[in-house]
């Protein structure tokens, strides 16, 4: 059984690599748990990278495995893909833990209390010089420390390039982490009226 699984598998990676879409979704589906849980592993403990980041970074090494099999060499496609899964996540860990990106971590401290006033974008908030406490007191208390770090250099006026290249880290990851911002503060403040 497992013979015939992974010849369909060889197939549906030669058909994802020539450009075949369904290919490529029923791969993914194969894959998706297997990324997840390495995310998962690799990630536990950590308060920088959400495991969505990771599962990310490790969906391109997935891609990656796709356009790189070989299938001449004798390895599975889906131990293959897996490695190359792996390395991807352990490689962003990486970039945002290396030596240059120390003097960020807790650089900023987001601490204080206050009420709840309107909006949903916490850089517009700042903008409009509205609540400063109670963004910081949300920071503090919903915001992983990467979030936190991203959303400090956000209200500095940095773009997302430039928030990329101070945190180590790629600008989806930034994009991403903005989005999560964003959805908490709704729900914190759809939670606290």
């Amino acid at each position: 059984m497992s013979g015939k699984k992974d010849g369909n598998i060889e197939t549906l990676v030669k058909k994802a690599a020539a450009g075949d879409d369904k290919a490529m979704a029923a791969l993914i589906a194969e894959i998706m748990p297997a990324a997840a849980a390495k995310a998962s592993r690799h990630n536990s403990g950590n308060t920088r990278l959400a495991d969505e980041d990771l599962i990310q970074e490790g969906m391109l090494g997935f891609l990656d495995s796709v356009k790189e099999y070989n299938p001449s060499l004798g390895v599975p496609f889906k131990a293959f893909a897996i490695r190359c899964i792996e390395n991807r996540i352990v490689s962003a860990l990486r970039v945002n833990y290396n030596k240059r990106n120390a003097p960020l971590t807790g650089a900023v401290s987001f601490d204080g209390s206050e009420k709840a006033g309107t909006g949903s974008d916490p850089v517009a908030m700042a903008e409009n010089g509205e609540e400063e406490d109670y963004i910081r007191k949300f920071a503090q208390s919903e915001l992983s420390a990467f979030e936190r770090e991203v959303l400090a250099l956000k209200l500095q006026d940095m773009g997302y390039s430039e928030i990329a290249a101070a945190l180590g880290c790629t600008e989806k990851a930034v994009d991403n982490a903005l989005q999560r911002i964003r959805r908490k503060l709704r729900k914190y403040r759809s939670d606290k009226d």
